[in-house]
Order: C-alpha cells, then structure tokens, then sequence
C-alpha cells in the first residue's frame, strides 16, 4: 500500500507543524489547510459573526483560566478576529479566531494550543470548525487541547486525529468484555427488571 501524502494544516503558529491525521473528513481536511481571507476583506455579517465568537472565546477562556490562575490577554491582528492568550507559570493557552475563507461564507475556525511550560512539556492542539460559536462550544475546546496534550519529540509535528467511525468501537468492545468477566458475571447474577406497561 502506498503511503499516504502527509498534510499540514494552516495553523495559526509557524514555529509549530500540525499534521491532519486519520478519521478526520475531506470536507474538514480540505477547509484546515485552506488561507482564509484577513479581518479587512470581511463582509459586514462575517464582522458581526466574528464578534460574537471572538466574545465567546474570551468568556470561554477565562471560565478556565480563573480556577488556574491565569493572566488572559489578546493581541490584535490583521489575519484573525482575535488572538488571546492566558498563561502562567505552569500552563499556557492560546485560542485564535480565523477569519472566513471566501466573502461569500461565514464559516471559520477555532484553534487551540495548550503548553504545559513545566514538567513534561507536553503539548495539545484542538480546532473547531463552524459558522457560529457560543462558550458551551468554545470551552470544552479549550479543555480537550489541555486534555489531548503529549510530549513531542524535538521537531516532530503535533497530529490532529478526528474520532473514528463508530464500526470501530463496535469491534472494540466484546473484547473489553472478555477481559473483564467479573463484571459480566454480576451482571448476569442480577434479577432482570419486568418490562414496563
């Protein structure tokens, strides 16, 4: 079998390569590794759109910096709606806002970086792709970039995986079952509840 064409997305930080990795959709693929257009070009809607999720983004990340003591801070930029930042000693976050890809469309992405500046070093990067974005989308974002974090190898790419189809974790779970027949067995040894009605 032939290897596979290695693709990098467009992400936000030149310093560090992120690979698209498996389970992930063409339609995604594709808008991951696409320029979008910068914050000059928008359109008054993708303006108004982009504010609402460059807000949301801000609430979002300070729902998580507070309880860790973050300072949150945004930087202004011409190729995104916004770029924030929380950070202390220990941890790092950074969400960036793209601008849309075409003027005729209001889909954008949310990219996540987490980095862990002590310890182990390790590293995470989330993305979210969608026309509108409020904090119950952004946050949990925020907390799977903390969550997925590994350690790198020096120069190595971070590769986003997508989740795989469900005929997978099918497959997965007898297997499970059979490694753990102490829980079977008590739930077979349970007394089957009569149908209701």
């Amino acid at each position: 079998m032939p290897d596979q064409k290695v693709k990098y997305a467009n992400f936000p930080e030149r310093e560090l390569k992120v690979v698209i990795g498996a389970n992930i959709n063409a339609a995604s693929t594709k808008t991951l590794s696409r320029l979008s257009i910068g914050t000059y070009e928008m359109s008054f809607i993708q303006q108004e759109r982009g504010k609402i999720t460059a807000d949301a983004a801000r609430t979002a990340l300070n729902h998580v910096a507070r309880p860790l003591g973050l300072t949150v801070s945004s930087e202004p930029s011409r190729d995104f709606v916004t770029a924030l930042t929380a950070v202390n000693a220990e941890h790092k976050f950074q969400v960036w806002v793209t601008t849309p890809f075409e003027l005729t469309q209001s889909g954008h992405i949310i990219w996540v970086k987490y980095s862990e500046l002590g310890g182990e070093k390790k590293l995470g990067v989330t993305f979210k792709l969608a026309t509108g974005f409020t904090v119950d989308d952004i946050e949990p974002l925020i907390r799977n970039a903390q969550k997925n974090a590994a350690t790198l190898p020096e120069g190595e790419p971070f590769v986003l995986k997508g989740n795989p189809p469900p005929r997978f974790a099918k497959k997965a779970a007898p297997a499970a079952a059979d490694a753990a027949p102490v829980e079977g067995a008590a739930a077979e040894a349970a007394p089957a509840e009569p149908p209701a009605g």
